[in-house]
């Protein structure tokens, strides 16, 4: 080989063996930037799930801060309610009771009862119970039967319960109002035109009071629906309460319709109002029309046709169920004809509910122990309501707090909450009572639920429609092994009805000649006087008791 040759195979070695050292070198340093940045990466990932931690942290402390907030609007003081409801009575005696009867006769009263509790019974002597809403009248009974299964303990008491949609009892400081008190219950210093020497203004329980009232707040009917189905179709409360909190918790604030929304019948003229103001402000507002006579007709909901989103007014195109209407951030409660019940379950709801003042001038006992601002807004007309829309849009996080403050105190409210309130009322009113509770001569003992759908059923399938047979709210259980049937079938029922007296209108103007002497189409009534039991009539062929 020559020199030359020799020389070059040299030289390429020699660059081949730098190269190979530069190469390793920069291994090396490669090597060690990568072990530099798995140092940093790490620190970077320790800070990082520090960082996390803490404002995981933060977090669980907010969300036990907001729920420490809800929990106290989860809590109702009765006593202190009860004390103000009781405080315009000195005494309750027998004669104001009597002056309660015969408040019963106003017109207009719909359905009227005296219920006692003797030594942990019930008995039920009714003074009106119209015919046609026997549907609804075991629902006026029911708070203070299931109030006895739940509080055996329960003092005796004497009470006449109203529960129509108005206070009766009046003491409205006004020239024609307190003339026309004064003279109905002129107390010790005179006699009266239509009173008493000496008589007082009854206790008269009722579905809603006010402070120019003296009525004292029954549970209404809509907390003891029928469990059977109904043309109102709406559940009891033991029922309907939990299903909402269910569903209503289902629907994030996130997703809520930003409109204030009515649905359900707008005949009043509170409500015609607030249709023109739907109608003029679309953009902030949809009522949907729909009335009673419209659920066998209406077969789509306001979602599956898309009309949920449009605001304005619609009428008798679409329903929608419970969480459909939990699906809108504002619900419109205002004024129906007589009184709207709807309040507690739009409350239910997390929405920010507006409450519309013009036309609402009674409440239910509930309302009492809510705070306008806080468990709902409030709005004069339903003009303002545009308004006030506009300011729970801007104020967000406000309406979000209003609508959780709401909720919760609603869903505290269940019907063992509703049946405590009953029972502190009515402790602290047999504390009043002046006189020993004796059963009335012409009362019916009732027991169970199904004692008052044979107590008030004119026809037979009456019973078949409402009857539960189950004995489920029966004051004094009965043992699993007990052979039931006539006449009770495990209640007291023992083929009392209705007296004709009490079951129509006898008014000129109405049925005047309803009692004269039974007919068949009167059905199950009684014609006894009022110191008899209410037997049916001999010439009602049915046999009640069997059945």
């Amino acid at each position: 080989m020559s020199r030359v040759c020799i020389l070059c195979v040299t030289l390429l070695t020699c660059a081949a063996l730098l190269l190979t050292v530069v190469v390793l070198e920069h291994i090396q340093e490669l090597k060690a930037q990568l072990a530099s940045l798995e140092q940093t990466t790490a620190r970077l990932r320790s800070q990082l799930h520090s960082t996390q931690l803490q404002h995981g942290s933060e977090h669980v402390q907010w969300q036990e801060s907001v729920d420490a907030l809800l929990d106290g609007h989860r809590h109702w003081n009765w006593n202190l309610l009860v004390r103000d409801l009781l405080q315009p009575f000195g005494y309750v005696n027998e004669q104001m009771l009597e002056g309660a009867v015969r408040a019963c006769f106003d017109n207009g009263t719909m359905y009227c009862t005296r219920l006692q509790v003797s030594q942990g019974r019930l008995y039920v002597t009714d003074y009106r119970a119209i015919f046609f809403d026997r549907h609804y009248a075991p629902s006026r009974v029911m708070p203070l039967l299931d109030l006895l299964r739940r509080h055996p303990d329960l003092p005796d008491v004497d009470l006449v319960v109203a529960a129509v949609d108005e206070p009766r009892i009046k003491t409205l400081v006004h020239r024609k109002w307190w003339t026309r008190t004064c003279k109905r219950w002129p107390g010790e210093g005179g006699l009266g035109g239509g009173g008493k020497r000496g008589e007082l203004p009854p206790p008269l329980f009722s579905s809603t009071i006010n402070r120019a009232h003296l009525d004292l707040p029954w549970l209404d009917f809509s907390f003891f629906m029928p469990r059977r189905d109904h043309k109102l179709r709406t559940p009891p409360w033991s029922v309907l309460h939990p299903k909402m909190v269910r569903e209503s918790a289902s629907v994030r604030w996130e997703d809520k319709i930003e409109l204030a929304m009515h649905t359900g019948n707008t005949m009043s003229p509170f409500r015609q109002k607030v249709v023109a103001a739907a109608k003029k402000r679309p953009d902030t507002m949809l009522v949907n029309e729909l009335f009673i006579g419209d659920h066998n007709k209406i077969k789509k909901t306001c979602h599956e046709l898309g009309l949920e989103r449009k605001g304005g007014y619609q009428a008798h195109k679409c329903y929608m169920t419970f969480t459909e209407q939990c699906s809108y951030k504002y619900l419109l409660n205002s004024a129906s004809i007589g009184y709207a019940n709807k309040f507690k379950y739009l409350l239910l709801c997390g929405s920010v509910v507006i409450y519309v003042q013009d036309g609402m001038s009674h409440k239910e006992f509930y309302e009492h122990g809510l705070l306008p601002g806080v468990h709902y807004v409030s709005v004069p007309t339903a003009n303002d309501v545009p308004a006030m829309v506009e300011m729970l849009r801007r104020n967000d996080s406000y309406a979000r707090a209003v609508a959780q403050a709401g909720r919760a105190r609603m869903s505290a409210l269940d019907s063992a909450e509703a049946s405590k309130f009953l029972a502190e009322l009515l402790t602290g009113y047999s504390k009043l009572q002046t006189f020993k509770v004796r059963p009335h001569p012409g009362s019916a003992r009732i027991d169970c639920e199904d004692d008052l759908w044979r107590h008030y059923a004119r026809e037979t399938w009456f019973l078949g429609k409402y009857l539960m047979r189950d004995n489920a709210t029966c004051i004094h259980p009965i043992r699993p092994s007990a052979s039931l049937g006539p006449p009770g079938w495990g209640g007291a029922y023992n083929g009392s009805k209705v007296r004709c007296v009490a079951s129509h209108d006898l008014l000129p103007h109405a049925q005047p000649d309803a009692c004269k002497k039974y007919t068949r189409w009167l059905g199950g009534t009684s014609f006894a006087p009022w110191d008899a039991f209410p037997s049916a009539h001999p010439e009602d062929r049915t046999r009640w008791r069997d059945i």
